[in-house]
């Protein structure tokens, strides 16, 4: 039987809460560059060419996203094989390589991730009700929604770059959004984590 990943666990609650943290300070950010946006539209300039402390977070903050991206896949990975051992009849309606590529091919993107962690979830827990789940990926397509948008500002496309005053307001759904899917991310991924030792170590145990 595989070894429950708690390790992965923990990196993949703490990573998500750094993206979160990082969100707050892009948000935080925000203010200040859309008032140097703005004059640079004014002035005529691109606002590819204002640096501010928006792009300053930016930078680290694309670090821990990626590192968010890698543990978490690799969590998932670890749970899928878990929830295959322990219930291989429960069905996943993906195949192990979507947890790696369902979160970045365009269009499957908005539904792929959220049926492998559905079905990780059930075939690790048995309960087929996905309390928290919809609203965790509802939050996450909109914070997505709105990180896109201030990307595209970011280089110069986009509404946002016509229109920088609107930034903090998109940056503040963007954070709004983030923190509520990663309270619920959270939630899931201690109740599989759990599911998973009460499965695997609770029987060594006895």
């Amino acid at each position: 039987m595989p070894a429950v990943p708690a390790g992965l666990a923990g990196w993949t609650i703490g990573l998500a809460v750094a993206w979160t943290a990082f969100q707050g300070l892009a948000f935080w950010a925000s203010f200040a560059a859309a008032d140097a946006y703005g004059r640079a539209v004014d002035a005529g300039a691109s606002v590819m060419d204002v640096f501010t402390w928006y792009d300053v977070v930016s930078l680290p903050f694309l670090m821990v996203q990626v590192a968010t991206f890698v543990v978490a896949c690799l969590w998932l990975q670890e749970s899928r094989a878990v929830a295959v051992a322990v219930l291989p009849r429960e069905r996943h309606v993906r195949r192990p390589l979507w947890i790696w590529f369902g979160w970045v091919v365009p269009v499957v993107s908005l539904w792929f991730p959220y049926e492998v962690v559905r079905d990780v979830r059930s075939g690790t827990t048995g309960l087929r009700g996905a309390p928290g789940l919809g609203l965790w990926w509802a939050s996450w397509l909109i914070a997505m929604w709105a990180s896109n948008q201030t990307g595209l500002a970011g280089v110069g496309l986009g509404v946002l770059s016509d229109h920088p005053s609107m930034f903090p307001f998109v940056e503040g759904v963007a954070t709004v959004a983030t923190a509520v899917a990663c309270v619920q991310w959270i939630r899931i991924v201690r109740e599989i984590t759990a599911a998973q030792r009460a499965r695997l170590e609770a029987p060594a145990a006895a």
